[in-house]
């Protein structure tokens, strides 16, 4: 009878074929957890950074509407009183009108007021609070957001007495801050509202 030939073990193929060691899974692991540590990091940075830059967009939004907001009503109006280093809000009635240089309070008879008792429109810095102030007769509201701290608003008037020839004008200008999570972003804008009603 014929002999059974077994073929000889490789001791090198034998070892390649026994898979992975606990060390070298621990490796890989601490590697796969340190590179997800560092993404996940990156990207919670990332959204805090958009959460931030939304805010902030969201701010200057509400002060360039209250801008728009406040030109369109000055265009519209008639009789401006400027008022330097505040002062209290005019209520009703025809007042002399009155130009200024820098003023912090602005009063004004709008558009489809009663001709016979009008209530004034008023515009004023509430220096106090850095807010900006829209006012009928003695009743104030903020129009600004709670993150916007106004530290300069100055109203120049022109042109607004009845004897004047020129068309009365209003140029405003605000400074001051945004302020989004302890973060301030600095802000200035200015524009000119030329009175319709001429």
């Amino acid at each position: 009878m014929g002999k059974l030939v077994l073929p000889k073990m490789n001791i090198k193929n034998k070892k390649q074929n026994n898979g992975f060691t606990l060390v070298e899974l621990m490796v890989a692991t601490f590697i796969f957890t340190a590179i997800m540590l560092a993404s996940m990091g990156a990207l919670l940075i990332t959204m805090d950074s958009a959460r931030k830059a939304r805010g902030l967009r969201t701010a200057m939004d509400n002060i360039n509407f209250t801008m728009e907001s406040m030109t369109r009503s000055i265009r519209m109006g008639t009789n401006y009183v400027c008022v330097e280093g505040g002062g209290e809000v005019p209520g009703t009635g025809y007042l002399d009108p009155k130009d200024c240089e820098a003023g912090t309070l602005l009063s004004f008879v709008p558009q489809k007021a009663d001709p016979k008792d009008p209530e004034r429109i008023s515009y004023k810095w509430d220096v106090d609070n850095h807010t900006l102030q829209r006012c009928e007769s003695s009743d104030c509201v903020e129009i600004v957001a709670p993150e916007v701290s106004i530290d300069k608003l100055n109203f120049f008037v022109r042109g607004s007495s009845l004897s004047d020839e020129v068309q009365a004008n209003v140029y405003v200008i605000i400074k001051g801050q945004v302020i989004i999570k302890g973060v301030a972003t600095s802000f200035a804008i200015q524009t000119m509202a030329s009175q319709r009603n001429f």
